[in-house]
């Protein structure tokens, strides 16, 4: 299987996204996700998930620690940061197994 991982690509990502405010990990995390979606041998057409831990401010400048996982209904081929939705760590640590 030949690696498909191009570094320019990837720092493409990061850079447009970064213009509206996604920061690195998530954009190449969608990266990465168009990448193992993009290949049917890999994953059934939109099937399949990632995800992400990383830190996001909200609207009032709280810094979060937060999962961005794959969301249903979103083609790994051609995700979007917002096919990636954040949930706060913290209340799930705290939830009963």
């Amino acid at each position: 299987m030949k690696n498909l991982w191009s570094d320019i690509d990837a720092e493409a990502m990061v850079t447009t996204y970064a213009a509206k405010g996604v920061n690195r990990d998530l954009a190449l995390r969608t990266y990465t996700t168009r990448l193992l979606g993009g290949d049917p041998r890999l994953v059934l057409h939109g099937g399949g998930n990632t995800s992400v831990k990383t830190k996001v401010s909200d609207l009032v400048g709280d810094e979060w620690d937060v999962l961005c996982v794959k969301g249903s209904g979103w083609d790994m081929g051609i995700i979007e940061p917002a096919g990636l939705p954040a949930v706060k760590i913290a209340p799930l640590l705290k939830a009963p197994s």
